[in-house]
C-alpha cells in the first residue's frame, strides 16, 4: 500500500512556498505604497539638560514631523535619515524604524555636554570623554565654563577629573564660576567669591586641594579679611600659599595656633625662592 502522507506533505510545501513568493512581495508593495501614520521622536534625556528636544531632531531631519503624513513608506529613506542624525555632534545614538501603526519612530540619546569650553578657536562643549560639541544659538546647557589656550599637551579633557568633582558635591558647584587654563598648564579657579582667584596646579589630589581651601575659608578669611589676599594657591603639597593684595604690608604672623596651621603659609609673593628650590616632600610642586 503506498503511504500518501510524504506525497501530500511536499504537495502542501510547494503550495505554502508559492504563497509566500506571492504574497510577500505583494504585501511588501502594499507597505511601500502606504503612506506614514506620523512621527514619534523620543529623546531620552535622563539628566534633563534639555541638549537636543523634539523640536531639533525634527529640524535636523529638514522639519519631518510636518512632511511626514504626506509621504508614501517608498518615498522615504529610514537609513538616510538615520545617517544623518548619527552625523550630529549632538547625538550620541539614533534608531530609525516604522512601527507596525505606520508611525515612523526616532528614538535619540543625546550628547550630555559637562563644560562649555572658551579658548583661541571660539566656543564649544565636552562631554565626559572630552568629545568637542559644537555651540550652536539654538542650544545652551548650565555647565561649568571651562577658558584658557589649550593644546595637545594640555587638552581639554585634562580638566574632566575636576570638573566632575565640583559637579559631583554642590557647595563646590556653588562655589566654582569658571575654571581657567593658563598657558603653562595650571589650573585656575574663579570662585564666586570675588576678590580672588585660586591656583589649583593640576588636576591630581583634588579632594586635598579642596579640604585645605575649606580650611583656609572657615579659620584664616573671617580673621583677616575677605579682602585680603587675591590668590590662593593650593598647587604645592601640604600648604596654602596666599598672595596679599596689597604688597606694601609686611607679612604678619596669623593670629592662630601654629600647630593648628602648620599647612598654612602667609607670603608676600606667590612663590618666594625659598618656595621654588625646596624640593621636599613637604613643599613639593604637585
Amino acid at each position: 500500500m503506498i503511504n500518501r502522507y510524504p506525497i501530500l506533505a511536499c504537495i502542501l510545501a510547494l503550495l505554502l512556498v508559492a504563497y509566500l513568493c506571492f504574497a510577500l512581495p505583494a504585501t511588501a508593495r502594499m507597505a511601500a505604497d502606504d503612506t506614514f501614520a506620523g512621527c514619534r521622536i523620543s529623546v531620552a534625556d535622563s539628566l534633563n539638560t534639555r541638549f537636543v528636544t523634539q523640536a531639533e531632531v525634527s529640524h535636523e531631519c529638514d522639519d519631518i514631523m510636518q512632511w511626514i503624513t504626506e509621504r508614501k513608506h517608498r518615498d522615504v529613506d529610514l537609513n538616510l535619515l538615520e545617517s544623518k542624525l548619527r552625523a550630529s555632534d549632538r547625538i550620541e545614538h539614533v534608531n530609525v524604524a516604522v512601527l507596525n501603526n505606520g508611525t515612523l519612530a526616532i528614538d535619540v540619546v543625546p550628547m550630555v555636554p559637562v563644560a562649555r569650553v572658551f579658548d583661541q578657536s571660539g566656543s564649544y562643549y565636552i562631554n565626559a570623554e572630552g568629545k568637542r560639541i559644537s555651540a550652536d544659538p539654538r542650544y545652551h546647557v548650565d555647565v561649568p565654563v571651562v577658558v584658557g589656550r589649550f593644546t595637545e599637551k594640555y587638552p581639554p579633557a585634562r580638566l574632566l577629573p575636576l570638573l566632575s568633582h565640583i559637579a559631583a558635591n554642590p557647595v563646590l558647584d556653588a562655589l566654582v564660576s569658571t575654571v581657567k587654563q593658563e598657558a603653562d598648564g595650571n589650573i585656575l579657579i574663579i570662585p564666586t567669591i570675588r576678590g580672588h582667584v585660586i591656583n589649583f596646579g593640576d588636576t591630581s589630589l583634588v579632594d586635598n586641594k579642596f579640604d585645605r581651601l575649606r580650611r583656609f575659608y572657615r579659620k584664616v578669611m573671617p580673621v583677616r579679611g575677605w579682602e585680603t589676599y587675591d590668590t590662593l594657591a593650593v598647587k604645592w603639597r601640604g600648604q596654602i600659599v596666599a598672595t596679599r593684595r596689597d604688597k606694601t604690608l609686611a607679612a604678619t604672623s596669623m593670629p592662630v595656633e601654629s600647630e593648628e596651621y602648620d599647612d598654612i603659609d602667609d607670603t608676600d609673593t606667590m612663590l618666594s625662592p625659598l618656595h621654588e628650590s625646596t624640593e621636599d616632600d613637604n613643599n613639593q610642586p604637585i
